[in-house]
């Protein structure tokens, strides 16, 4: 039987170092493979300045990669969906604060927009819509349009939206006042007429 020496054991501050690696590894694969589907590790390495050897430790594949970048944006969805319920507002202001934390985690990981080899969201998906129906029961948002054409018109204008935080050609705008303006618009239109904004 060994003894284990002090330095067998991760620190906690070396747990929280490997997990700013990964953090800045799945940002910058985000934002590479985005733009070039076919970029190499080395210039993911490179956007991320790690060694290559460091990411493939965590990552021995592209699909691996994708996979990851679509799981740590369902982790950060499933998050930003809790803290804006427990935020106490009616279905309207909830959606209106999922709507601008969704524009960042779009803005932070343009590969889920676009990939289909992304975490399944079906179980955020359907909380969306059970919140967007619990609206509607409770008379707060509108109930002549079916939850499902509410919820693909926030998704379709989120996702079409935030081109224009990442579009080469225009003026960039950021996440934070994209996702303000597509939860104005959209939760403006998704509140019944008469329900206090």
């Amino acid at each position: 039987m060994t003894t284990a020496t002090p330095g067998d054991q991760p620190t906690p501050d070396l747990r929280a170092d490997a997990r700013r690696n990964q953090r800045r590894i799945l940002l910058a694969a985000a934002r590479v493979l985005a733009d070039d589907p076919a970029a190499s590790m080395q210039r993911v390495a490179d956007e991320a300045e790690v060694a290559r050897p460091t990411v493939y430790r965590r990552y021995p594949t592209k699909e691996a990669l994708v996979e990851a970048i679509g799981a740590e944006a369902a982790g950060e969805f499933a998050a930003a969906l809790d803290q804006a319920q427990a935020a106490g507002d009616d279905a309207a202001g909830t959606l209106a604060r999922l709507i601008r934390e969704l524009a960042r985690i779009g803005a932070d990981y343009p590969i889920v927009l676009q990939s289909a080899h992304t975490q399944d969201t079906a179980e955020l998906v359907a909380r969306v819509d059970e919140l967007i129906t619990r609206g509607q029961a409770a008379g707060e948002l509108r109930a002549d349009v079916a939850s499902d054409v509410l919820r693909h018109s926030l998704f379709g204008a989120l996702s079409a939206g935030l081109r224009l935080v990442r579009d080469p050609v225009r003026p960039q705008r950021g996440a934070e006042e994209v996702g303000a303006q597509i939860a104005a618009i959209i939760v403006e239109g998704m509140r019944k007429k008469g329900a206090p904004a």
